[in-house]
């Protein structure tokens, strides 16, 4: 299981993991920046997307409804986590308002 939680949808390994369903892909991303790649979007098994502008709490609800969602679909051996910084109120890449208390 990869859980992408960078800002930037992971366009990468959705790419190389397309046709293997031992690799489910939950990936919370901001849908209006790069890369862009509709066709890789195809392949992830768990899509979130986040606006420009979204705030810390609405973030987590999110975060917290797709972890309940993923735990109920699939059963890991192995969990890679990709924790983006990213996501942080004033990156102006992610573009998200994410505060850290």
């Amino acid at each position: 299981m990869i859980i992408d939680l960078d800002a930037h949808q992971g366009n990468g390994h959705e790419t190389d993991f397309s046709n293997d369903s031992r690799v489910y892909i939950l990936d919370m991303f901001n849908p209006g920046i790069y890369p862009l790649d509709y066709e890789a979007r195809r392949y992830i098994d768990q899509k979130v997307e986040v606006v420009s502008g979204t705030r810390t709490h609405e973030y987590l609800q999110k975060l917290d409804e797709a972890l309940e969602v993923a735990a109920h679909a699939f059963d890991p051996e192995l969990i890679i986590y990709n924790a983006g910084t990213d996501i942080l109120d004033g990156d102006p890449l992610g573009r998200l308002k994410v505060i850290l208390s």
